[in-house]
């Protein structure tokens, strides 16, 4: 692994169980891929079949709310990753394209339910630490225009620089995949309600896809 990855004891008692990381070397982006979007259009009538109360329910996604609730944060102002991008995707009936590599990682969300943080490598600084963060740090989060700042107690993992994700369900817009990105990282944290086999199955399934389309090879460490 070329990153470190530190797991302070304040974050790893709020019950996460499951951390995985993957990093992801030497990947070449394509402007786009075939067979990418008939996996595209068969996980958007996935989505688009599911049922609202099915999305209420699921344990997954139960998990990451829990998770925001347990630290007394709206579940509504930070609604699972997963979760946001499932409602994109039925309000506007289509698949979003950002590039191969992030529609790649997208399907695994779509069918996992599980918050995969995925950031541009090369962009890192230093160690990455899972930790509890102090407030008031700043963070942009992937499409938005507004910095925001982090509140006492909220669960996080950032490098040297910077908070790279938030809550599970914000990644940040200075590290996000383009099509330049030659190097790629993999977080997924999981909750007390997420199995290790089913995170693990996860973070490859996202690789695999990935280097099936843009190249590279990868290698997984666990760190919680």
């Amino acid at each position: 692994m070329e990153k470190s990855y530190i797991v302070q004891p304040e974050f790893r008692a709020l019950g996460f169980s499951s951390g995985i990381v993957c990093e992801i070397h030497g990947i070449e982006i394509p402007e786009k891929s075939e067979p990418l979007e008939e996996l595209k259009n068969s996980t958007l009538t996935m989505v688009l079949d599911l049922e609202d109360a099915a999305l209420r329910t699921d344990p997954v996604l139960e998990g990451y709310r829990s998770q925001v609730a347990s630290i007394e944060r709206s579940a509504k102002k930070f609604p699972p990753a997963a979760e946001s991008l499932i409602q994109l995707i039925r309000r506007t009936r289509r698949f979003p394209t950002i590039n191969v590599a992030v529609d790649a990682y997208n399907i695994t969300v779509c069918h996992a339910h599980l918050a995969l943080g995925v950031h541009d490598l090369d962009q890192l600084s230093g160690a990455i630490t899972f930790r509890l963060s102090p407030g008031g740090e700043s963070f942009r989060a992937v499409g938005s225009d507004t910095v925001k700042q982090t509140a006492p107690g909220d669960y996080l993992y950032a490098d040297e620089a910077r908070v790279l994700a938030w809550l599970d369900a914000k990644d940040s817009d200075e590290v996000k995949l383009s099509r330049m990105t030659k190097n790629v990282l993999i977080v997924i944290q999981g909750t007390s309600r997420t199995s290790r086999i089913d995170t693990r199955a996860a973070i490859e399934d996202a690789a695999k896809r990935i280097v099936t389309f843009c190249g590279g090879a990868f290698e997984i460490q666990e760190v919680i």
